[in-house]
């Protein structure tokens, strides 16, 4: 069953075998087997690509919920035995969530005595590829996310958008910018294993208005790599409330743009370990602490569906579950 759903996810044998941890024979034999087994195809294969078949989707979309149903399964039955021990590992991306991380661990583990906190910083690069890689089991992160096998927490910070610009840039004396503002203007570019999804979120292509933005330069992997080059006036870069305080630069700029999407930090895990106690003990000290480290002009910690208005974060990418564990057709918290 992993090995087919692993293939149909990946649509290569290669990957499936080194995600696997297995040789790239033993995933071409098993899946022959299981269709000789069905009697059918489930996998259409060329020297180029790997497609699954109509019954291959729909044998795909069968598993899934047992799978995940029986990874739950023992999930909890591993923890109910363990309890709050090991180690957790938790990354953060910003300043102001490697802020709320670092604090956070002194007081679970000050709290959970058994269990040990390893913080590891997350890059623009990375987004959610820690969490795919077994590099972190939390993850501290700018939103939105949209991938199905991940759950989106809590939010933990909201806060209107900032656009760091060139200090010499015709915009960079305004107290504040629209939208419409950076019509003609450029964002830099990210690197591709940036989503898509992000990327427009954070950088769009274009105003309310259609009028057009660009991207610029060459990928960005870090966010200092892209203040850098907004230092260098080549291009601009979106962030949030804590640019101004946590980043400054004598050659760069941070104006409020009011009526843009805010900017929202927020958990993210693998759905397969929402049962995770360690996690969910992690995520309410988060939680707990975040609104006395906020830095001023970011709204902290919110949990509920009622406590805030849905932003547009939220509704790009809000997961398979959120933390009470709700189902991806149900509100996210935040």
């Amino acid at each position: 069953m992993e090995i087919f759903l692993t293939l149909s996810e990946e649509l290569h044998f290669g990957r499936t075998a080194t995600r696997l941890y297995v040789s790239t024979a033993q995933v071409s034999t098993t899946i022959k087997k299981i269709e000789r087994r069905l009697g059918v195809t489930l996998f259409e294969r060329t020297s180029r690509r790997v497609e699954l078949t109509t019954v291959g989707r729909g044998l795909r979309d069968d598993l899934v919920p047992l799978y995940e149903g029986i990874q739950r399964a023992m999930d909890r039955a591993e923890l109910a035995g363990r309890g709050i021990t090991g180690t957790l590992t938790v990354g953060f991306m910003g300043i102001q969530a490697g802020r709320f991380v670092t604090a956070a661990r002194e007081v679970f583990e000050r709290r959970n005595p058994d269990c040990a906190v390893h913080v590891v910083e997350t890059l623009l690069h990375h987004h959610v590829g820690q969490l795919r890689d077994g590099d972190a089991d939390l993850l501290l992160i700018t939103l939105p996310v949209d991938e199905p096998d991940l759950t989106i927490g809590p939010v933990i910070t909201r806060s209107v958008r900032y656009i760091a610009l060139p200090a010499k840039h015709r915009l960079a004396g305004r107290d504040m910018l629209s939208f419409e503002d950076l019509a003609g203007e450029a964002f830099v570019t990210m690197a591709d294993s940036v989503p898509g999804s992000w990327a427009d979120f954070h950088t769009p292509r274009r105003t309310p208005a259609g009028r057009a933005i660009g991207r610029r330069g060459e990928p960005c992997a870090t966010y200092p790599q892209a203040l850098a080059q907004v230092a260098a006036g080549r291009a601009m870069v979106p962030g949030d409330a804590q640019l101004p305080m946590l980043y400054q630069h004598p050659e760069i700029r941070f104006v409020p743009a009011p009526d843009m999407p805010p900017i929202e930090h927020g958990l993210v895990w693998r759905s397969r370990d929402d049962a995770d106690t360690r996690i969910r003990a992690f995520s309410d000290v988060i939680l707990e602490i975040a609104p006395a480290l906020a830095v001023p002009g970011t709204i902290a910690a919110f949990r509920g569906a009622d406590d805030e208005p849905e932003s547009a974060a939220s509704r790009v990418g809000r997961g398979r579950a959120a933390v009470s564990g709700r189902s991806a057709g149900e509100r996210a918290p935040g």
